[in-house]
């Protein structure tokens, strides 16, 4: 499945799931532009130099049009071209509803949703021209279920992203682009972490196979989906949970 000569973005690309799907990308042969609001960012850009591959690291608000513009535009610059968007970048907040300001829903909502499509918007003319590409959205479990112990907020964002998935698969199909999303149940992570402290116990009888998932299991479900082996496939949510949900 390689990606040689192909450009990517990926978003919230700093650590965590973003950096596992950039470098994943980028040993499949990808150049890429990584972003995130984190400068630690450019410590994975350097890390996909150190492998043979080119990457541009920038500071983007996913939630700011003009600074999203600027990344697509430093692509096309840099690249000439962009064949993969990786909308990773996204916040979760554990708060009950009766506690949740309307602030936090709508931080929660503009990052994880607005950013989204704020993205995907600014790819499409390219991909389009191009006749060409990949889209794919970091879903969550807590989009299928309503969530398990995050915040309200962050369950209707990614059932958001799913929904926005699918609307933006069927108007790129006659343009040859697909879009799909992975939809993670519990990964271990930097953000799994400050919700659970480390304890996944509780977690684990849910899971049918038995383990938490790791980043670059998500990773892994990326670049397939990016990659021409998937060119069939559109609109489609990839589950990436130990069986934890089966649908």
């Amino acid at each position: 499945m390689s990606l040689n000569g192909k450009v990517s973005i990926v978003t919230g690309a700093a650590r965590g799931l973003g950096q596992a799907i950039a470098l994943e990308l980028a040993r499949k042969g990808s150049e890429m532009v990584v972003c995130d609001v984190n400068l630690e960012v450019k410590k994975v850009a350097e890390e996909i130099g150190a492998a043979g591959r080119r990457a541009i690291a920038m500071k983007v608000d996913v939630t700011k049009a003009p600074e999203v513009t600027q990344m697509v535009d430093r692509a096309i610059k840099e690249f000439k071209r962009i064949d993969i968007l990786v909308n990773n970048a996204g916040i979760c907040q554990v708060v009950t509803i009766e506690q949740m300001t309307e602030q936090d829903w709508d931080r929660v909502m503009a990052v994880n949703v607005k950013g989204v499509f704020l993205c995907s918007k600014a790819v499409m003319g390219t991909m389009k021209r191009q006749r060409s590409g990949r889209i794919v959205n970091m879903g969550s479990i807590a989009g299928k279920l309503g969530g398990i112990v995050t915040g309200a907020n962050y369950s209707v964002s990614k059932a958001g992203v799913i929904c926005f998935t699918k609307a933006l698969a069927r108007e790129m199909a006659p343009y040859g682009v697909t879009v799909n999303a992975v939809a993670p149940g519990v990964i271990e992570t930097d953000m799994t972490h400050g919700i659970t402290g480390g304890d996944f116990s509780n977690y684990l009888r849910t899971i049918p196979l038995g383990t938490i998932g790791s980043a670059q299991d998500v990773a892994y479900a990326v670049g397939f989906l990016v990659s021409d082996e998937a060119r069939y496939i559109t609109g489609e949510i990839l589950d990436v949970n130990g069986g934890q949900l089966m649908d």
